[in-house]
């Protein structure tokens, strides 16, 4: 408002700045219906059917973009830069603590605004986004794989992620994966509480996770919709059969309940080494990493039924990941043994 009065241009309004944080609390409901009205245009679009023609056109795009990665079985190679394909609440906190503190990798993650190529080496942090398609193509603008300023890039967008790398610089992916049912219920009882995050929802303490999960705006099947750039809109089993083709191909699939035997096959497979022993140990079993006590829904309960059947498709992802997760650990990872760099 301030800043209209005195005729500069609204491209002064930097987000995050002083001038930003003092509209936004002037505008404090205002603010707070805009959040309101991007849920709802969501959820008017959520249940749009996809024309099949359109859906060819979006297995283009996700080709194209999952083209940037290294197939699981291809040879290393000494450009290739590993990437993590970071799924909300899938212990993505303890896996980047652990990449920085125990085998000293320096990791994507912007800090401080704005994002730059800049480097904190004491956090082992390049402070460049990659939590939106729009800062993710400023980022490939800026060539920021072929730096050689990062040993691991992290994104929670699969596909958009994938295109920061280049022809010289290929990424080689993995994920760590959990239980869908379990991923909502920590989701819902962590934006209860995370004041901190953009996500915060202090709605959601006087709702049960059961009625979080009955809103129409309630977003779901997140991780095939990732794979498979069907953001908005019905699914079907050709999202789910591009989903599995993409993940059995492209990653090196962890599972949260299984964390040791996860990281086992992640140094196997990038050849990373503790700097200090111990480290990953006490990283997985001793420190404490965002963790939120909450009670978990009773297997096989009413809310349990609720979000499996809300979430099919990426249950239907989640037993064929175990499947892969088993299948790797036998056949890659068991001659204990790295692939050659040539």
């Amino acid at each position: 408002i301030k800043r209209a009065v005195m005729n500069l241009p609204s491209a002064t309004l930097e987000w995050g700045s002083h001038w930003w944080r003092h509209v936004r609390a002037i505008n404090h409901y205002d603010h707070k219906l805009f959040v309101r009205a991007q849920h709802t245009f969501g959820n008017q679009k959520m249940r749009v059917p996809i024309h099949s023609l359109v859906r060819e056109e979006e297995k283009k795009v996700v080709n194209l973009a999952f083209a940037h990665l290294r197939d699981v079985k291809d040879e290393r190679d000494s450009s290739d830069v590993p990437f993590f394909w970071h799924i909300p609440k899938a212990s993505g906190t303890t896996v980047k603590e652990i990449l920085s503190n125990c085998y000293g990798l320096i990791r994507t993650e912007m800090i401080q605004l704005p994002s730059s190529l800049k480097v904190f080496p004491n956090k082992r942090i390049l402070n460049v986004d990659l939590s939106t398609p729009s800062a993710i193509a400023v980022a490939k603008n800026m060539r920021v794989a072929d730096r050689g300023l990062a040993d691991v890039f992290v994104s929670q967008l699969s596909l958009e992620g994938s295109n920061v790398f280049s022809t010289y610089h290929m990424g080689r992916a993995f994920t760590i994966m959990r239980h869908p049912v379990k991923l909502a219920a920590s989701l819902f009882y962590y934006r209860r509480i995370a004041t901190w995050e953009p996500t915060y929802r202090p709605d959601y303490k006087d709702i049960t996770l059961k009625e979080y999960v009955e809103q129409e705006s309630y977003y779901d099947n997140w991780m095939v919709r990732m794979l498979t750039n069907a953001k908005l809109g019905g699914l079907n089993e050709n999202h789910l059969d591009l989903a599995k083709r993409i993940l059995k191909d492209k990653f090196i699939v962890g599972i949260s309940d299984h964390m040791d035997e996860t990281f086992r096959q992640l140094e196997l497979y990038y050849g990373w080494a503790e700097d200090k022993e111990g480290c990953t140990n006490f990283h997985l079993h001793s420190a404490p990493s965002n963790k939120n006590k909450y009670p978990v829904p009773e297997r096989s309960g009413d809310a349990w039924n609720l979000i499996a059947e809300k979430n099919k498709y990426d249950m239907s992802l989640y037993y064929y990941a175990l499947e892969l997760f088993g299948d790797q650990s036998e056949k890659m990872f068991r001659e204990e043994k790295t692939v050659e760099v040539q």
